[in-house]
């Protein structure tokens, strides 16, 4: 895929996420208005209003662009196979999310709770912390809690995710290297 093409692309997916954030506004205004989530559920907390999404959404398309063109540029092999790993990412984040927002929103917060544990877990063997999954994960949950919530959900797995295959990963594996070379021959 060339510059001009992801250019293309970036710019449909930036627009169409637009337009469902203002969709959504526009249903929750006529329903009883923009919903504000206050911390812990408690009203005499601050709360973050889904107005929020018209900058996070846009902004989360864009650096998920970048950083989906800066590691093409990096990657060594099939270009198609790379674009069908992101997309089965992205696609793999999307219904998990609209899964899990489906289930809190029917009233079973457990299974809900559920979900995100087995995200962490999942986090451990695949790299969740990649623009690409967030953007599925926040995207997914846009028309039942807002884009701003899912980002709590995001920060959990996200910092797992880096934390096992940037950090522990490189580490194990350099020290498995270590203990070979450090082998008799």
């Amino acid at each position: 895929m060339n510059t001009q093409q992801h250019n293309k692309i970036t710019i449909g997916v930036l627009i169409g996420v637009m337009v469902f954030q203002a969709l959504c506004l526009a249903w929750e205004s006529m329903n009883g208005g923009v919903v504000t989530h206050h911390f812990l559920m408690r009203k005499d907390l601050p709360g973050v209003s889904n107005w929020w999404g018209l900058v996070i959404l846009p902004v989360l398309v864009l650096c998920t662009s970048y950083s989906i063109k800066k590691r093409a540029a990096n990657h060594a092999g099939g270009h198609s196979k790379f674009y069908r790993n992101v997309c089965i990412a992205f696609s793999a984040m999307l219904l998990v999310s609209v899964a899990q927002s489906t289930v809190f929103s029917l009233g079973y917060h457990e299974v809900a709770m559920f979900v995100l544990l087995g995200l962490i877990l999942a986090a451990l063997v695949f790299p969740l912390h990649r623009l690409e999954c967030v953007l599925g994960y926040v995207l997914g949950s846009t028309f039942f809690t807002g884009p701003a919530m899912p980002f709590v959900g995001v920060v959990i797995f996200s910092v797992v995710s880096v934390l096992v295959h940037l950090c522990i990963k490189p580490l194990i594996s350099k020290g498995i290297r270590s203990r070979k070379e450090a082998l008799p021959r």
